[in-house]
């Protein structure tokens, strides 16, 4: 048993000697080859020798990186005209389902944009022809009760949903300044700025 058992440990140990010499020479070969390729000038035969078999996936790594030094980065191209990039999508739209589902998701940010600048751009200028005391609220959140004096222009955010009028004004040392004036008064005391 024992001589047995010395035969099979010896075998054992010859093999992974074997195996271990394969790998080296593995390992010599897949080196040779990347200094081969590195050392061409030409990159697209280092793009072309990617795909050796002699090349180990770590040796194969290190290539991929040097090429990527060398290639020239991927440009990104802008469309001249927006209108063709909008024509391109619907028709892609129009017959794919991705499509719409792409068109749709990149109109949102649009759709959004668009509806905050009209929520916050000013529809006219005016001014009163009286000092009128109204509650202001300011950029941090309170508000306050202050006199607008006569003749001072102010900018029609808009209407509420009552109905009423929105005022805006600017303030050098505070900002933007909000207040709500009632329509009837409006209609009554507005005078528009020319």
């Amino acid at each position: 048993m024992s001589n047995r058992l010395e035969t099979l440990r010896k075998r054992f140990i010859d093999a992974k000697a074997d195996a271990d010499a394969s790998k080296r020479d593995v390992r010599q070969a897949s080196a040779a080859k990347l200094a081969e390729l590195r050392a061409l000038q030409d990159p697209a035969a280092q793009l072309a020798g990617l795909k050796h078999p002699a090349l180990l996936p770590s040796d194969r790594q290190v290539l991929e990186h040097a090429l990527a030094d060398v290639l020239p980065r991927r440009r990104i191209r802008f469309p001249r005209a927006i209108a063709a990039s909008l024509r391109s999508a619907l028709r892609h739209a129009r017959y794919h389902w991705r499509g719409l589902v792409a068109v749709t998701v990149m109109s949102i940010p649009f759709a959004a944009i668009g509806a905050f600048t009209v929520h916050n751009t000013g529809h006219a200028q005016v001014h009163f022809d009286r000092d009128l005391d109204l509650i202001w609220a300011l950029p941090d959140g309170h508000t306050e009760l202050r006199r607008l004096t006569t003749g001072t222009a102010v900018v029609v955010m808009g209407r509420t949903a009552a109905g009423d009028v929105r005022l805006r004004l600017w303030s050098p040392a505070e900002g933007h300044l909000e207040a709500v004036m009632l329509a009837e008064a409006y209609a009554r005391l507005a005078i528009p700025k020319e």
